[in-house]
């Protein structure tokens, strides 16, 4: 157990005893024990068209939310990791009921069965697919949508008058940095923030198949623009990173079959000079009478699965060497930047759980005590206060994303320990320091979870010994009386953090003593 969910649980019981006469608030607090134990909520959110729905489909690795306009994309929809495929409907008038759905096209259609999505709270879809296993996925209706109604639906779900935030991180999309983005951020990291901790949140700049009209340089173009996102102040403490995704590419190259590579190699056979001018548009690509081409409704389902980006790429890769499906299917999601992104999500997000979800109880707690003030709560409210501004891995993560800025005065060496040392490889101690090698991170090792260097697992001493290393070498740093004052603030981090690895380690050590 960590001391964030230790700290969350104990504060619960306490509140519990104070509150054991109100059954509504006594209600309120059994319901946030409960979330402790559920999996991270992880909400995407971002304007209309801004492609939630294709980016999600993309991490949970198979076509689910819907991506079209009708009634299920105005209602917030939970996905979760399950053995049986299982959609249900929770009511407004606090009933369920189970809704159809079918599969067509490789996709999961979504009925609301006559219900209006007025009637609807949230959709919750359970589905044995691999990208849910530890978290929950909240598809949100569009922000600053023409329809106020809409927009309300997210706004009602994340910024709450009472209660909880309904997601524990949050991931934002963008198509370019709009007023409204900025706002609705800062609105929710405000409406979130207790000291230094807040809501857990990345950025995505998606869509980036659609930008350089799906020219080959689309993706130069969109890693430039995450660059220069990364070092908006607009942006700074809202976000703690920027991420460019081509989310249809993703979906495309995990779902690529034996016939899209064919159809691929078909292309690639024809004259570069015929396929650049297929490519001016996607009308001309599909309605193209020329011999030697893949029937039409192959094209169209090509255009519709991976758009004009990635059937470029495609067959540029074609042309270049590969010769295969699988590989032309891993370097496509590999050049689509959603793995990436999944790594993002697991230092971010997965491995800060704990963290995550406790921050969202405590704050609700927080308010509860504040609303429904009885003999006792005060004091109670205070110890409350304290518990969260002690909070560390919130700075720890919006550093990281400072580091990816290029914004520090650090070596490149020195900016990558940095980067390891808060957590921005994995929260491991033995990652955190170097000892473990997180290019391998998820193989078997020792330990059973990670790849060891040098052969064994790194034992407490040793980890010790390292942290004080660390620790050292950040406080010669520090005192460097020439550093720049950002640069500095990020030396006194790095100081805390080897005082905190050092602290869980020797405790470590005495539990093991004893």
């Amino acid at each position: 157990m960590t001391q964030q969910r230790a700290t969350a649980q104990e504060l619960l019981a306490a509140a519990k005893q104070l509150y054991h006469l109100h059954a509504d608030v006594y209600e309120q607090i059994e319901v946030l024990e409960r979330r402790l134990d559920e999996p991270l909520r992880v909400a995407l959110v971002g304007s209309v068209k801004a492609g939630k729905s294709t980016l999600l489909n993309g991490l949970l690795g198979e076509r689910i939310a819907p991506t079209d306009s009708r009634e299920c994309t105005r209602i917030v929809t939970w996905y979760h990791h399950g053995p049986t495929p299982r959609v249900r409907a929770h009511l407004t008038n606090g009933e369920s009921a189970a809704l159809p759905a079918k599969r067509q096209r490789e996709r999961l259609e979504l009925d609301l069965a006559g219900l209006s999505s007025d009637d609807v709270d949230r959709i919750d879809v359970t589905w044995p697919v691999p990208g849910i296993g530890r978290i929950t996925l909240i598809d949100t209706p569009g922000i600053a949508s023409a329809s106020h109604d809409v927009s309300h639906e997210t706004d009602r779900f994340l910024l709450p008058d009472e209660g909880a935030a309904g997601a524990d991180a949050v991931i934002y999309l963008l198509r370019s940095l709009h007023e409204s983005d900025v706002q609705y951020m800062r609105a929710l990291t405000e409406r979130t923030r207790h000291g230094n901790a807040t809501i857990g949140s990345i950025a995505v700049l998606s869509r980036a198949d659609e930008l350089a009209s799906g020219r080959l340089t689309a993706m130069v173009s969109i890693n430039e623009s995450a660059q220069r996102l990364r070092n908006s102040p607009e942006l700074e403490g809202v976000c703690e990173t920027v991420v460019p995704v081509a989310g249809l590419l993703g979906m495309g190259a995990m779902m690529l079959r034996q016939a899209d590579f064919a159809a691929f190699a078909t292309l690639a056979a024809v004259p570069s000079t015929e396929t650049e001018r297929l490519f001016i548009s996607a009308e001309r690509f599909i309605t193209s009478r020329d011999q030697g081409l893949p029937a039409e409704r192959v094209r169209i389902d090509l255009v519709d699965r991976f758009g004009m980006y990635g059937i470029r790429l495609a067959i540029a890769l074609l042309r270049g060497g590969i010769n295969d499906a699988p590989d032309l299917s891993a370097e496509l999601l590999r050049r689509s930047g959603l793995e990436e992104l999944r790594r993002v999500i697991d230092v971010h997000f997965t491995q800060r759980t704990a963290e995550l979800k406790a921050h969202s109880v405590m704050l609700a707690l927080h308010q509860l005590l504040r609303q429904r003030a009885v003999a006792g709560s005060e004091d109670l409210l205070l110890d409350v206060d304290q518990r969260m501004a002690a909070s560390h891995t919130c700075t720890e993560m919006q550093l990281v994303g400072r580091i990816a800025s290029g914004r520090l005065s650090l070596s490149d060496e020195r900016a990558a320990e940095l980067e390891r040392l808060l957590g921005g490889r994995g929260s491991d101690p033995a990652v955190r320091l170097g000892l473990i090698d997180d290019r391998v991170h998820g193989k078997s090792g020792a330990s059973g979870r990670y790849g060891v260097l040098g052969g064994g697992r790194p034992s407490t001493e040793q980890l010790l010994d390292e942290a004080t290393k660390h620790l050292l070498r950040w406080r010669e740093l520090l005192d460097n009386p020439l550093l720049d004052r950002e640069t500095a603030r990020a030396c006194a981090v790095a100081e805390q953090s080897c005082e905190r690895l050092i602290l869980a380690l020797m405790g470590h050590s005495r539990l093991a003593a004893a």
